[in-house]
């Protein structure tokens, strides 16, 4: 019983590290086009190991996936600008 409650308060340690981590990456991402490719991959991979997170955060960070998809998407001088203006 005791190992068990131990894996669970590491697995909660661990969602929450995810949690910072996933945000931070996001938020990063905004600050250029290395940047929004890097957090983009990064977030793909991290998303689907998050198990402790509400479905309201999760729901926000697809949103923010999907913008950082969307800017990637275009034209490298028109993403810069919206990137830049995000940040202001």
């Amino acid at each position: 019983m005791d190992r068990k409650f131990k894996l669970a308060q590491l697995r909660a340690k661990t969602d929450r590290q995810l949690v910072i981590l996933i945000g931070s990456a996001l938020d990063g991402g905004l600050r250029s086009r290395a940047a929004a490719e890097r957090a983009y991959s990064e977030v793909r991979a991290l998303l689907p190991t998050v198990r402790d997170v509400t479905e309201a955060e999760r729901r926000r960070w697809e949103a923010k996936l999907a913008r950082l998809r969307g800017l990637l998407n275009e034209r490298p001088e028109h993403a810069m600008a919206r990137m830049q203006a995000a940040c202001s």
